[in-house]
């Protein structure tokens, strides 16, 4: 009797948990599955301020005779426009596209001082530490000024030295190795810190002293710590790698008003100061580099860091670089970087010349607004087409763009 009944208890059981368990499959706890992110959608205004500024900038590489260009634009953190346009080379067909190569003269310096704002948050270099106890080879004319000229200095072109001190031996292919040091030959203008003098062969020297603190080749730097992390692909810093690619623009200068522009065997020029004037790059790559600026990889350089750099440090007492801008007078320089205030809104920008190649990129941080510029030959028609591009977009701001 005991065993009958100890059976029936474990069918109890059994079934019992049978039933539980059942009832778990049958009625499973509701599982929270997160929404699919919406589909961003250009904003109406933006999109048909887009297609009237294609339609004006290629009439303007008509009307200017510009064989190639390419822009990239970006707003609020998005790429929202990027193009080629034009051809690679006079003469013949294949067309520019946004993978298409450059050469971006001066517009290397901005890479330059970035790369070192990121080696600053790393604790490797100082902004304001002196650039003799880095590199011993860097002589002044005074060496009392010697030992007080900062990296910061260096980066703002105030470090005492006149225009362009050198720049001949930089253009002649003479490496730093051997520049440096002559700078204790060149008479000083001003005190450091007081007077901007724009510089190649001295803001270059900055290579060096990031080469000195990690044991690291500068170019293997720009890749590590910037190509790299912002997937800039078609980006690099050597003579190579712009003349073996595949998809590269031919530079080109002005012959004689019947034949316009022809082209031109690309140089080895600043390939010797990367960072004054080596950096290649298509428009896919300028606008992750105009993210960047603009902040929006922060895993990369804080926007905190980014802020020092574009701090004016010196005033620019010319109007070379403002007169396209209606009613600005005057710029300032940063580390890397021009300066100006555009009727309220902070434009950095900077522009670059060599070899047959211009480049011009210019953003506003604050409005998360940016643009580059890209064209085969040298014109100032980028330099008239971006101060256009701001105003328009400010004047719009509140209804320019949504998510």
């Amino acid at each position: 009797m005991t065993r009958i009944i100890s059976a029936i208890l474990l069918l109890v059981v059994v079934f019992g948990s049978y039933l539980a368990f059942t009832d778990i499959i049958s009625e499973p706890d509701e599982v929270k599955v997160d929404p699919e992110p919406e589909e961003w959608v250009m904003d109406e205004t933006l999109a048909l301020y887009l297609d009237e500024f294609e339609q004006n900038f290629e009439e303007g590489l008509n009307n200017k005779r510009i064989p190639g260009a390419a822009v990239s634009i970006v707003k609020d953190g998005r790429v929202v426009y990027q193009k080629g346009f034009g051809v690679k080379e006079t003469g013949k067909t294949e067309e520019v596209d946004e993978h298409t190569v450059f050469r971006l003269g001066s517009v290397s310096k901005g890479f330059a001082s970035v790369l070192t704002g990121v080696l600053v948050e790393e604790g490797v270099v100082s902004w304001d530490g002196p650039v003799s106890r880095y590199v011993k080879e860097f002589k002044l004319n005074d060496p009392a000024q010697t030992g007080r000229v900062q990296v910061r200095h260096l980066l703002s072109h105030t470090s005492g030295l006149p225009r362009h001190a050198y720049t001949n031996l930089v253009e002649d292919g003479l490496s730093l190795d051997r520049i440096i040091p002559r700078f204790s030959q060149v008479p000083l203008i001003a005190k450091e810190g007081e007077q901007i003098a724009y510089q190649n062969a001295a803001y270059s020297t900055i290579e060096k002293v990031l080469e000195v603190q990690t044991d690291t080749d500068f170019n293997t730097l720009l890749d590590e710590k910037l190509f790299t992390p912002l997937a800039m692909d078609h980006a690099s810093a050597a003579y190579d790698s712009i003349q073996y690619s595949e998809n590269k623009a031919l530079p080109h200068i002005y012959y004689s008003r019947s034949r316009g522009r022809v082209p031109v065997p690309i140089t080895t020029k600043y390939y010797n100061t990367v960072s004054s004037g080596g950096i290649n790059a298509s428009a896919s790559d300028m606008g992750k580099w105009l993210l960047l600026l603009t902040g929006n990889y922060p895993d990369v350089i804080s926007r905190e860091t980014l802020e020092e750099i574009y701090n004016p440090l010196a005033s620019i007492n010319n109007r070379r670089f403002s007169r396209y801008w209606d009613g600005v007078n005057g710029s300032s320089y940063g580390m890397g970087w021009r300066v100006l205030e555009n009727h309220g809104q902070k434009i950095v920008y900077h522009g670059g010349y060599v070899n047959g190649y211009r480049s011009e990129i210019a953003f506003a941080p604050e409005d998360g607004l940016g643009i580059s510029i890209l064209i085969n030959t040298n014109s100032s028609y980028p330099l008239e087409v971006i101060p256009g591009f701001f105003n328009h977009l400010k004047s719009n701001s509140s209804d320019v763009i949504s998510e």
